[in-house]
């Protein structure tokens, strides 16, 4: 009866591949094979209704720095399990020899294709995991060794062809992309005008032209690429930023001879409808509490817009999403360090999911989390990390990461999942002890349900009948009813919650005047955390669904389910299929990490 139904829709299609029909025939299974993969990316991105994609989480680890495809592959089920949708990385490549290559000093390195082109299926393989789906490879950077000069022709034509390179590599690997990365780590102030240099509108149209040229072969070797930039417009000085009030941005922008805005716009005149740039707001520090990522992605939309030259505001409009880089080490730092949050309701796992709930709703699809320290996942010990990288991972540090990660961005997938999962394990137990609503010997309200009404004012007798309808059910022949009650509700509190943890809630409803409702109490049955309604659906006249995913908060010790009813005396509803199901066994202290 209350049994819930899974569907798995995340397919994904790989063509095959004849090479004995020859060389042309070969290339164009290649090719066939690469726009499986993106049509494989295309409909995993669609929402059940169409209406707008799925958010989706994308990794960054300082840890990975020796990792090759072949390295991610080897580790493919551990991130399946950690919450990313998929991965930012540089590419790299073990030659013959043994040495590790990769793609990163672009001013200073000619890029070949072919030094890579053995990586390349490797990275196909990769988006058949759910983990490893949507993937960008690393490409601009600003300089790291010297400036480049902006009238120096020859090292300019190297970058756009190095980025050409790049764009061939994440394409024919069904990658989503590239991403990037101007900041300016080695104050070179590549991208500010310097003394010599020609004045400063004359320059911006070269700096702009620059850009042009550098992403002119990105586009046509990738067209519908999308590019997740640390920072676009973003990369703007801090005192840009919303904080300190709306300005004129133009004119902060030439106080400071900013050339970033020009070479940004020489990227929007190239970009064809096709393409989709992502603005990463690597803004480490914005706090829900705050509402920061809300004005944060209001400021990139609306306020730096006006950094774009008129002829490219539509363009800004239609294809720069918002995005934010989210910084994990300051929820695992200890209390001195200028990168630290502080804990909320007792535990630093509840402040990063405040600021990710905040993040992603603000956010138009992606949303990029990085951490300097820690792992996603769990890496070999004979894997090799940078001096500053921890083996730890950082869903030991924080205990339950990975489900939340899973289920704030995808919170209907993540239940088909784990209730999937737990079915399989014979795990899977209803809370509720009567969930199919059977009635008692006298028709009243059976136990474990109760039902509260408001005392009538006029001191009279309340209205309608409450109880069981052993007749009438949702694919069953019992249900709670309600006849002619004005207003009331059937009651239940499940006991033995631990906070912390995911469960779903789920009731079915037929007739009028219905609403279901969700919430937690402490050990003194007060109320706490927020209540939730179910939206329940279905069509008229018949027997209508709503769920909800719902994490219990710190002080939760019971879940409280109120199934409404307001009707006239004439008419009659029904409740039943009553299941509330605990998803995750991950917090081993109740609720609270053990990060100070």
């Amino acid at each position: 009866m209350c049994e819930e139904k899974t569907m798995h829709t995340d397919t994904q299609h790989s063509a095959s591949r004849k090479i004995h029909f020859g060389i042309r025939l070969a290339l164009l299974a290649a090719a066939l094979a690469v726009a499986s993969a993106h049509a494989a990316l295309a409909s995993d991105n669609l929402t059940p209704n169409g209406a707008a994609p799925r958010k989706k989480l994308i990794g960054c680890g300082w840890g990975d720095s020796e990792a090759t495809p072949a390295t991610y592959l080897a580790h493919a089920d551990k991130f399946d399990r950690c919450g990313l949708d998929g991965l930012l990385f540089r590419l790299k490549t073990r030659l013959p020899d043994g040495s590790l290559k990769m793609l990163f000093q672009i001013f200073d390195e000619e890029w070949r294709y072919e030094d890579f082109a053995p990586e390349v299926e490797n990275l196909r393989k990769m988006t058949e995991h759910p983990g490893l789906r949507y993937n960008f490879i690393g490409s601009l950077r600003a300089p790291l060794k010297k400036r480049a000069a902006w009238d120096d022709d020859a090292v300019w034509a190297r970058v756009a062809a190095n980025m050409r390179v790049v764009a061939r590599l994440a394409r024919d690997g069904g990658c989503r992309g590239l991403s990037m990365d101007c900041e300016d780590y080695k104050k070179l102030r590549q991208f500010k005008r310097q003394p010599g240099e020609p004045p400063l509108e004359e320059l911006r149209g070269l700096v702009r032209r620059r850009g042009a040229e550098v992403f002119r072969g990105v586009f046509e070797e990738f067209p519908d690429v999308t590019i997740l930039s640390f920072w676009f417009l973003s990369l703007s000085p801090n005192w840009y930023g919303p904080d300190y009030g709306r300005k004129d941005m133009a004119a902060l922008a030439d106080g400071m001879e900013d050339l970033w805005p020009a070479f940004v716009n020489g990227i929007l005149d190239v970009l064809p409808p096709t393409a989709t740039l992502i603005d990463g707001n690597e803004s480490y520090h914005c706090d829900a509490d705050k509402n920061d990522f809300y004005r944060q992605a209001s400021w990139i939309r609306n306020d730096l817009a006006a950094l774009v030259d008129p002829a490219n505001r539509e363009k800004y409009a239609r294809q720069m999403q918002v995005s934010t880089g989210m910084y994990l080490d300051m929820y695992v730092n200890p209390t001195n360090s200028p990168w630290y949050f502080p804990p909320k309701d007792g535990s630093r796992l509840e402040t990063f999911r405040r600021n990710l709930a905040q993040a992603l709703d603000a956010a138009d699809e992606y949303l990029w989390i990085y951490s300097e320290k820690l792992q996603f996942i769990e890496w070999d010990d004979d894997y090799p990390l940078q001096k500053a990288c921890q083996r730890e991972t950082l869903e030991h540090r924080l205990p339950g990461l990975s489900d939340l990660m899973a289920a704030q961005k995808d919170p209907d997938g993540f239940a088909r999942e784990r209730l999937a999962e737990l079915k399989a394990e014979g795990m899977l137990t209803n809370l509720v002890s009567n969930a199919t609503c059977k009635g008692g010997a006298d028709g009243g309200v059976p136990k474990p349900f109760g039902f509260w009404r408001p005392t009538p004012k006029d001191g009279k007798a309340p209205v309608g009948t409450v109880g069981t309808d052993d007749a009438f059910g949702d694919g069953d022949s019992s249900s709670l009813c309600a006849t002619g009650v004005d207003s009331g509700s059937f009651t239940l509190d499940v006991k033995g919650i631990v906070p912390g943890e995911y469960y779903l809630v789920s009731a079915s409803a037929h007739g009028p005047g219905t609403s279901v409702t969700m919430s937690w109490r402490d050990a003194k049955h007060k109320y706490t955390g927020k209540t939730q309604y179910l939206a329940l659906v279905g069509p008229a006249g018949d027997w209508r669904r709503g769920q909800v995913l719902m994490r219990a908060p710190p002080k939760a010790t019971k879940a409280s389910l109120t199934l409404n009813v307001h009707l006239a005396p004439d008419e009659k509803s029904h409740f039943d299929n009553i299941c509330i199901y605990r998803l995750t066994y991950s917090t081993t202290t109740e609720g609270k990490d053990t990060t100070p």
